[in-house]
């Protein structure tokens, strides 16, 4: 997908839709967040961007994001693919907002004729990616055959007796 750029107030007023894909390779700031074997290929992130008009009684967008983002689990150091689906409400105003900064469920966005999709995404997907993701069921590294959990203080133990 090229750079789309769109002009948010006409969009917002005409009630268009966009609907599209973007590559996560054109994605760089994501991608420094990402593990570099899977970026590569095929790896999208799916979006519907929609204009509307009267939902809250200014022009608005509606954004739906769908990616799945190739990171690497905390615990096992092992690959892990986080599944995202977000849903974004943003209203559009040539003037500061501070009456929408109340509503958690609104964003606002400056009206623009020139407004990035491509970076808007990315900005999104970057705030709402998890600090620390992990599998949902238990590593394989350290699952052991006994049922106990690992020690995490096991190697440090073992680095006071190898320094006596």
């Amino acid at each position: 997908m090229e750079a789309h750029y769109i002009n948010n107030l006409d969009f917002a007023k005409r009630q268009q839709v966009l609907v599209g894909d973007v590559p996560l390779a054109n994605l760089t700031r994501l991608n420094a967040m990402l593990t570099e074997q899977h970026v590569a290929g095929t790896s999208k992130v799916s979006f519907k961007l929609a204009g509307q008009s009267h939902r809250f009684q200014l022009p608005s967008l509606h954004l739906d994001v769908e990616a799945n983002l190739p990171m690497v689990c905390q615990r096992c150091l092992e690959s892990i693919h986080v599944p995202m689906t977000l849903h974004f409400d943003y209203v559009i105003s040539a003037e500061d907002a501070t009456a929408l900064d109340e509503n958690d469920d609104l964003d606002w966005v400056e009206s623009s004729e020139a407004m990035d999709i491509q970076a808007l995404i990315e900005d999104e997907l970057l705030i709402a990616l998890p600090i620390a993701p992990v599998h949902q069921t238990q590593c394989k590294q350290l699952n052991l055959e006994s049922g106990e959990k690992p020690n995490p203080f096991s190697v440090l133990k073992a680095l006071k007796k190898d320094g006596n």
